[in-house]
């Protein structure tokens, strides 16, 4: 069976010889003949007397440093060096020339024939003949060769092209300066990208929209900041629509209605190849759905920050932390007691990574590496630390996968990684595909975990149980020991539908399996976390020593060498009296303060522990997030804050309270429900009437009705009045008034007022005249003037 040789990855790309039985190599000082080739494993017969038989890994065998094929006489065969195909597929056809015709100069220099022409064949031309002319001659023939083409190349180039080619092969001929990845977005302005990013950031949970109310939205913002170079700095629109793709913004995110959920990949869609333990840990949180019993006994929701190995689909590490909104005591105030994950997990979560996962007393046997499929033995044999292990491998990331999550964009997340030699690779906004696996485990984790623990919500509100929170919570320290055990026992040890060999798809492994065969052929060093590592990887606080001493968070920390510090300068430009102090929240009755001025000396320790002033007071372990809980309560009852005994002395009553639970005769009420105030009583109705004498039916008078028609009132002259008589009155109407008809000028004289025309849209007469006497009869005119009423039947009698 033949295997070909695999070259180092550093190595100049070579045309490796395929290793055959019946070879002879060089390997180790000693001469070997290779006897059979089994798979990955090669065995080697001693050609020399104190030689001894071998069997050996290919991979380890040719990445020997003093590997070589021999020859016939013992030569080392060398390799004809050809071109990294990867690399020239990323040239240009003209670079692709221009190296392909150095190699044919390079060629002639060095060995006096073309490209690809065995030896003996071919003879050399004048001048380049390497048996009767010197390395340096022929370079000055060439460099003048090229100087006569017009071609540029001095006796220099041609020297340094001969001896890169010489050492790297075809590789060597190819200019640096091609090779550079350049700023992706070309040209572009930085202060375009800029607000690129704001406007695509603004316009989110708005309606969806295209691309071009982008363009117009980013050519207003321009205008408005930059009025006098928006037009220079607006890029046309083709150039516009294709540097949006080169940002990450899809046309799916710019339709999404949302504006905040993951897109879809564009297809084809092809994930980072990766082939290495911890190339590539991807971390994210997510929220959980189930309920736990927070620091101050009261139910709080839970969120998971986790990584996950993407070559062995592995879990390395989980921080499990409350998540609560918090309060504001006015509007003015900072939000106290808020909860949720902080820069200082993430940062706890790549130091879990790098130690074994102690195995919680009471787990099922399963759950111990030794009895898992991880391989025991060498992980023992290179790190004690696995003694009593869970059955969780021990990856080291070299690279970690993040969101846009602000917690990672921290420094004090970036500062930790950078000691840590890992690299940080953030995630474009609104791609999930650039974090798929570890997106597609949230489900994984909800799916096989959450739901079946105590008081599990349900993912939707609809699918929530009416019996939630009614029974008991687990706490949050015993959620995270179930969330690990059930990593170590279910995850880790069931197969998964992603790790299939291409070799055999039908054999699935598991996560433990996978990683067993990846260390098997990769190897690994255990890098544990030292104690200046552990303790830098805490929040990190500058502060100056009083003579109360250290104050952190409305906290006074004191030790037996305050008098070393007090209003001592630290000797660090800028810092003055302010020295390092390390706290971590979840432990924070101590703090360190780092002395660099004994880093150097051995005997003493650079760590001085500063103690909390009140710790007697508090009896059992508590937390930052409770500290500000108990800060809260104490603002609310005093007004103040600034007493640390009260504080103290509040968060001793939460723990205790929280230990000891509700007492039996106290009522169960839901914890933060709400009560419904009394409804204030209502008041009495004012009655309209009130005041107003109740009339008897015998005094009322009947209201005026009209007399005619409606149809009668606006032909253009009055109707005649009925003959009748009209009906009685209960009471005796009131004298009318005089016609407005008539206006007396003088005693018995009267003056007739004009005449108002008539027409078919107006009143022949005033209102008064229309509506005069319709309930009474009609007045008397004087008897010095006599006048025959309107509408009468005949004259007066007494004139008669």
């Amino acid at each position: 069976m033949n295997a070909p040789l695999a070259v180092p990855a550093d190595a100049p790309a070579q045309t490796a010889p395929t290793l055959q039985p019946g070879m002879t190599v060089r390997w180790k000082s000693g001469c070997y003949l290779v006897g059979a080739v089994q798979g990955a494993t090669v065995h080697l017969s001693a050609m020399d007397e104190a030689g001894q038989d071998a069997l050996a890994l290919v991979s380890q065998l040719v990445a020997a440093p003093d590997f070589a094929v021999l020859m016939v006489h013992g030569v080392p065969q060398e390799p004809e060096p050809v071109a990294d195909l990867s690399l020239l597929d990323r040239l240009s056809p003209q670079q692709l020339k221009e190296v392909r015709c150095w190699e044919r100069h390079v060629r002639e220099v060095l060995t006096g024939r073309p490209v690809r022409v065995p030896e003996g064949s071919f003879t050399p031309r004048r001048g380049y003949d390497v048996a009767v002319t010197t390395r340096t001659a022929r370079y000055t023939l060439k460099a003048a060769e090229l100087q006569a083409a017009g071609l540029s190349g001095s006796v220099a180039t041609v020297q340094r092209k001969c001896l890169a080619y010489e050492k790297e092969g075809l590789l060597g001929l190819i200019d640096r300066r091609w090779l550079r990845t350049g700023n992706p977005f070309g040209n572009v302005d930085e202060r375009v990208l800029k607000v690129i990013r704001q406007e695509d950031k603004a316009q989110e949970g708005e309606s969806a929209g295209t691309w071009s109310r982008l363009r117009k939205r980013v050519r207003a913002a321009l205008r408005r900041s930059y009025p006098q170079e928006y037009r220079d700095l607006m890029p046309a629109r083709s150039t516009f629509y294709d540097l949006l793709k080169r940002m990450g913004i899809s046309k799916a995110s710019s339709s999404a209605a949302g504006g905040t959920q993951a897109d879809a990949p564009e297809p084809p869609y092809a994930p980072v190849p990766v082939t290495l333990l911890g190339e590539r840990v991807q971390i994210d949180s997510t929220g959980l759905d189930v309920l736990a019993r927070g620091d101050d006994g009261r139910p709080v929701s839970v969120e998971l920050t986790y990584g996950i190995d993407v070559l062995s689909r592995s879990f390395v590490a989980g921080m499990m932390v409350p998540k609560s909104p918090g309060r504001k005591k006015g509007p003015g105030s900072r939000r106290r007691g808020g909860r949720g994950t902080k820069a200082l997990d993430a940062t706890l979560l790549l130091g879990q990574a790098m130690a074994p996962l102690a195995a919680r007393p009471g787990w099922a046997p399963v759950a111990l590496a030794e009895n898992s499929d991880l391989p025991y033995a060498r992980m023992l044999a290179s790190d004690p630390r696995m003694a009593g292990a869970a059955a969780r491998p021990v990856i080291r990331p070299k690279t970690v996968v993040v969101d846009n999550a602000r917690i990672f964009k921290s420094r004090h997340f970036r500062e930790a990684c950078s000691m840590l030699q890992i690299d940080v690779e953030p995630a474009r906004e609104r791609t999930a595909t650039d974090k798929a696996v570890i997106e597609r485990a949230n489900a994984t984790i909800k799916s096989g975990f959450c739901q079946f623990v105590a008081n599990y919500t349900g993912n939707h509100p609809t699918a929530r149980g009416k019996n939630v929170g009614k029974g008991r919570l687990w706490s949050l320290n015993e959620l995270q020991d179930l969330w690990h055990e059930w990593v170590a026992t279910e995850y880790q040890q069931s197969p998964h539908e992603g790790l299939r060999s291409p070799f055999w798809p039908g054999l699935v492994l598991t996560p433990n399996q996978m990683y067993a065969a990846a260390v098997a052929t990769e190897g690994g060093v255990p890098r544990p976390v030292t104690l200046d590592e552990s303790r830098k990887l805490l929040l990190h606080a500058k502060r100056i020593v009083t003579r109360d001493g250290i104050k952190i968070d409305n906290r006074t920390y004191v030790s037996h060498r305050i008098r070393d510090f007090k209003n001592r300068r630290t000797g660090i430009k800028g810092r003055g009296r302010r020295w390092s102090v390390y706290y971590n929240p979840y432990e924070p009755s101590r703090v360190w303060l780092y002395d660099h001025t004994v880093k150097d000396e051995p005997s003493r320790s650079p760590w001085v522990p500063f103690d909390f002033r009140y710790q007697h007071l508090i009896k059992d372990a508590w937390t930052q997030y409770l500290w500000e809980q108990a800060a809260l309560l104490v603002t609310e009852r005093t007004g103040r804050e600034d007493s640390e005994e009260d504080i103290a002395r509040a968060v001793d009553v939460l723990l205790t309270r929280a230990r000891n639970g509700p007492s039996p005769g106290r009522r169960s009420t839901p914890a933060a429900a709400f009560v419904p105030q009394p409804a204030p009583a209502p008041e009495p109705p004012v009655s309209p009437y009130a005041g107003i004498v109740p009339a008897t039916p015998g005094s009322v008078a009947p209201a005026p009705s009209l007399n005619v028609a409606a149809k009668d009132l606006f032909p253009g002259q009055r109707a005649a009045s009925p003959t009748t008589a009209p009906p009685p009155t209960l009471a005796p109407a009131p004298a009318p008034a005089p016609a407005p008809a008539e206006e007396a000028t003088s005693p018995g004289r009267l003056r007739r007022r004009r005449p108002v025309p008539g027409g078919p849209h107006s009143l022949a007469g005033s209102a008064g005249d229309i509506f005069r006497g319709l309930s009474a009869p009609p007045p008397q005119p004087p008897e010095s003037e006599p006048e025959t009423q309107p509408g009468s039947s005949g004259d007066d009698p007494e004139e008669t």
